[in-house]
């Protein structure tokens, strides 16, 4: 049977203590009630003043304290009270109801629209952060805090600094092993970079449910050599539930050289914003329907006037005579659906998904990239290309063959729609070839820069 905790059911200050929550490295974490306001909070005590004849650990929690007031952010456990009792030094802060985002991952991977939320949350945290001259120093799992499982709280200030008194010490490496940055490693200056470098190894860790390097050995010297020049180990097959451009902010993140991070948390918000799967019904069948409509009529028009413009009148009548021409000038039907490509690919709009508040999204609900915008528009933009086919054909004296393809291409269209009627997610041949999903809402996030 474990000892009895002789400070339970003692009162430090107007602080009675009802039980305990946890161990730290500087003492023990309680559940008190604070009888001046009649509220719960928890105590953070050090458990044997008497060893601490430097006074390191009441300057350390001062120093957290002094810290973390500072902040005063929705998403960092706020401080109420801190005592220098020659007793039982301690500070008051805020009790949260949940668990540690440790605990949460002892459980596995966590689904990605979670892990974006826990980022924005964090980063907003050390962004306020920032703005008061802080660095935190050490975040890890441990220190973030899972209020009713969905907000965080950002705790344990204790290795803070002030961004504008870093300085070089080769002989301090403070921080927990598995989160360190490379040039804290090194003994070098950090800043808010640093953070930024735990915050990469925290977020992989969310999202692989293990730490981005194997560790040789279980010494601190192998975490340290492995943060300082170890390949980030990414899985082999990445994961289909989780976007592709996540890879690449976790390598930004995960960067040896600060420079090579984000400069700036704003940077690094507007990267996550962008990520953030937005929930959105499925556009309907009849909405779908109308929208493509418009879009063929508007670019069947333009394709047929530039055609025109090859094939009748005294340019008609001039290229009757030029046969090599005429198969040049009939190649003039495919620049229109080329120009619709490339700007639906570019502006990720079209005139009748503009009219009707449809919007394209990979099945994660991001924007997706140029390359699948331009397969889907290839794809949904079938008769339009093959008229410009059947035109060029004509022009070359191949009407066999644009017979044959005006055939392959109504059984395709055929296909796609029944696909779109049919299938309970709605989604066409197009949207199954290019990983696209067509949803209802106004699009205000700016698309991919990558």
């Amino acid at each position: 049977m474990p000892p009895v905790d002789p400070l339970i059911g003692q009162r430090l200050g107007h602080f009675r203590i009802m039980s305990r929550i946890g161990l730290g490295g500087m003492g023990a974490v309680y559940r008190a009630m604070d009888e001046s306001l009649q509220r719960y909070v928890a105590l953070k005590v050090i458990d044997d003043p008497q060893a601490d004849e430097d006074g390191r650990r009441v300057a350390k929690l001062l120093q957290e304290a002094r810290a973390q007031a500072r902040v005063n952010h929705p998403n960092v456990v706020h401080i109420y009270y801190v005592s220098r009792n020659e007793q039982s030094p301690f500070l008051a802060m805020e009790l949260v109801h949940g668990v540690t985002l440790a605990d949460r991952l002892r459980e596995g991977p966590l689904p990605f629209s979670e892990i974006i939320e826990i980022a924005l949350q964090t980063v907003t945290a050390l962004q306020q952060a920032a703005l008061f001259d802080i660095v935190h120093g050490d975040i890890k799992p441990g220190n973030i805090l899972l209020s009713d499982g969905t907000t965080v709280k950002l705790s344990d200030f204790g290795l803070a600094q002030r961004l504008s008194q870093t300085s070089h010490n080769p002989e301090r490496v403070a921080g927990t092993p598995n989160y360190l940055s490379p040039e804290a490693c090194r003994g070098q200056p950090t800043d808010i970079r640093s953070d930024m470098y735990a915050l990469g190894v925290m977020l992989f860790e969310m999202t692989f449910g293990r730490l981005p390097y194997t560790f040789v050995g279980e010494h601190a010297n192998a975490r340290i050599r492995a943060h300082c020049s170890g390949r980030v180990e990414f899985p082999e097959r990445w994961p289909a539930h989780i976007p592709e451009v996540w890879r690449a902010l976790l390598e930004r993140l995960l960067a040896k050289e600060p420079c090579d991070r984000f400069w700036t948390y704003d940077l690094l918000l507007d990267e996550l914003h962008e990520l953030r799967p937005v929930a959105r019904p499925r556009a309907g069948r009849l909405v779908r329907c109308i929208a493509w409509i418009v879009d063929i009529t508007l670019v069947s028009a333009c394709q047929r006037f530039i055609i025109s413009l090859f094939a009748g009148g005294a340019v008609g009548a001039y290229l009757a005579d030029r046969p090599i021409l005429a198969i040049v000038a009939g190649l003039s039907g495919f620049t229109v659906p080329a120009v619709v490509m490339y700007l639906q690919s570019l502006w990720r709009m079209s005139p009748g998904k503009e009219l009707l508040q449809i919007r394209i999204v990979d099945v994660h609900g991001l924007a997706p990239g140029a390359g699948r915008l331009a397969i889907r528009s290839v794809l949904s933009m079938l008769p339009i290309w093959h008229f410009g086919l059947q035109a060029f054909c004509n022009a070359a004296g191949l009407t066999l063959i644009g017979t044959i393809a005006g055939a392959v291409t109504l059984v395709t269209v055929a296909v796609d729609v029944l696909f779109g009627l049919f299938r309970r997610d709605r989604r066409s041949l197009h949207d199954l070839a290019a990983g696209t999903q067509v949803v209802l809402g106004e699009d205000t996030r700016p698309g991919p820069s990558r």
